[in-house]
């Protein structure tokens, strides 16, 4: 039996890196019903020819929903300052989905030379939620030195929706030229120029993964009670409330109520949560 990580899933195939450069195209066993993503490390078979057939997934550190990937040390949450503007809803809901899967992320802005305002204004934002940010340029090299001495000896996921320059920074970390698409003048969105995860080696054991870009998220799979914990600078004024099953909403004598009005936190982060909240209990009804 030999082990190795998935560096690529696509059509029912999977892509297994055993070392030594060699790569392994699987099929899985049919006694395999676990969704298997990229980052997952198999036991495999090998069929000769550069073919093999898997036969166990092995425990996950931490996996994502979206992007769906597993055993990832690091990721940034790649905006850009304009063009598209940033989405902060949006922003929120892909902070959310990493908190989920036990990811606390670094928020990046690229494109930061074209609108510094706005990106400076993010980053004074995320960062009193606990953040940490940081804005780039993939044009003009802004900040990706900062971005570059943070990867080594990890696995990094960049994610973030379409358009945001994500393959043009990706490019400039590799050094090497990734598909690059334009942004629809008619929708203001980037053309999807990744359509599959994949991981990349960058030297040694440091390794990033190119993710797809996407428009939306949805929140169908959680509890009305978990997405308080998702939400790291609400946290700290939650379990205090008059009632044990407080949703932060309308429930008299809440702290975290309180905390908004206090301008302990941001306004703008407890309207996300209820949004989400709402939308769940409305739902379910």
């Amino acid at each position: 039996m030999t082990t190795g990580r998935v560096i690529k899933n696509y059509n029912g195939y999977y892509y297994v890196d055993i070392g030594a450069g060699q790569l392994v195209e699987c099929r899985r066993r049919g006694k395999v019903k676990a969704k298997i993503l990229v980052g997952d490390e198999l036991e495999i078979t090998e069929l000769g020819g550069g073919k093999g057939v898997v036969e166990k997934q092995l425990p996950r550190r931490n996996s994502l929903r979206r992007p769906a990937v597993a055993n990832i040390d690091q990721m940034f949450v790649i905006m850009a300052a304009q063009s598209p503007d940033p989405n902060q809803f949006l922003v929120d809901k892909l902070l959310m989905t990493c908190e989920y899967g036990g990811v606390h992320p670094k928020l990046c802005f690229n494109k930061c030379d074209l609108d510094r305002e706005t990106a400076e204004a993010y980053k004074a934002f995320y960062e009193t939620c606990g953040y940490d940010v940081y804005l780039v340029s993939a044009v003009t090299g802004e900040g990706l030195d900062a971005i570059k001495a943070l990867l080594p000896h990890k696995m990094t996921v960049f994610a973030g929706p379409s358009g945001v320059g994500k393959s043009s920074l990706l490019s400039q970390i590799l050094g090497r030229d990734l598909s690059v698409g334009s942004v629809s003048e008619k929708i203001k969105r980037g053309r999807h120029t990744t359509r599959h995860s994949e991981i990349m080696q960058l030297e040694g054991d440091t390794y990033v993964i190119d993710t797809p870009g996407f428009s939306s998220l949805e929140f169908e799979h959680l509890d009305k009670g978990e997405v308080f914990a998702l939400f790291p600078d609400m946290t700290p004024y939650g379990g205090h409330c008059r009632f044990s099953s407080c949703l932060h909403l309308s429930e008299p004598d809440c702290p975290v109520k309180d905390a908004v009005a206090e301008g302990k936190i941001q306004k703008e982060r407890y309207e996300t949560y209820c949004k989400i909240v709402n939308s769940i209990l409305e739902r379910n009804r």
